[in-house]
């Protein structure tokens, strides 16, 4: 029976070495992030762009528009961005009419410095709202589009059926730095909590290639939602002032944050 006993005691000095070299390769891995992050805050600029207020650069006093000012956390559009915690430097949010044509405009703002590409960019209608409820029939990535000859920078665009009835057409902008954060990597919406995180990281690595080290830039986030097709509300001679006046939150290509 002494042929077994050794054969066994053979496998421990194996087994042990192969435990010490997977601690070894967490630990590096460890160290490697954290050196990671560390170097994050180090070198993140700290310019800022805009150095106006969100609820000003929101259109007021257009011609055969009606504006009224919701604030974000008493909106049914404010209750599906509840996921998480938004910690945005301002936000705004006005609901124009002009006949049967209704928009809401939502706009958060992130100062240099107040939260990383991945978080900001992951309460957008893909997650938050279906998160809560809506069922996303349609989407597009980075649209191109133009306003009286004046090129937007590219949007993402929706649909969404929100749950107590209806149909929202969605068109957003994630700005970093005054430029569209891309999306197509981007097939469905994030979860929340630890699950969610863990999903996230391949996006993670993606920004790190994009924006460098600096994960904490300057943000914009603005959407468009409305009862009416995106692209007809872009054709319509009817509304372009009031496109034009969203100049002011970065939307336009030949515009940045003032």
């Amino acid at each position: 029976m002494s042929p077994p006993v050794l054969l066994w005691s053979a496998t421990l000095p194996a087994f042990s070495d192969m435990r010490k070299a997977l601690l070894y390769v967490g630990a590096t891995c460890l160290v490697l992030l954290l050196g990671l992050v560390v170097a994050a805050e180090y070198f993140s600029h700290r310019d800022r762009r805009f150095t106006g207020q969100v609820v000003d650069a929101l259109p007021r006093n257009i011609a055969g528009w009606t504006r009224r000012d919701i604030p974000v956390a008493d909106s049914k559009a404010g209750n599906m961005n509840v996921q998480g915690i938004l910690n945005f430097s301002q936000s705004a949010q006005a609901l124009y009419v002009r006949g049967e044509t209704s928009i809401l405009v939502y706009a958060a703002y992130w100062e240099p410095g107040k939260v990383s590409v991945v978080d900001a960019g992951s309460h957008n209608p893909d997650s938050c709202w279906v998160n809560n409820g809506c069922i996303r029939t349609e989407r597009k990535y980075a649209v191109t589009a133009q306003v009286g000859g004046r090129p937007l920078l590219p949007y993402e665009y929706g649909q969404y059926l929100v749950p107590s009835g209806g149909r929202q057409n969605v068109a957003f902008w994630h700005l970093v730095n005054g430029q569209p954060n891309r999306y197509e990597e981007q097939s469905a919406g994030w979860r929340d909590g630890l699950v969610g995180r863990l999903e996230r990281l391949p996006l993670l690595w993606k920004d790190i290639r994009t924006y460098g080290l600096n994960q904490k830039s300057e943000q914009m986030f603005i959407r468009l939602s409305s009862n009416l097709p995106v692209d007809q509300i872009l054709a319509d001679p009817m509304n372009r002032e009031f496109l034009q006046a969203l100049q002011g939150l970065g939307v336009f290509s030949d515009r940045e944050w003032k």
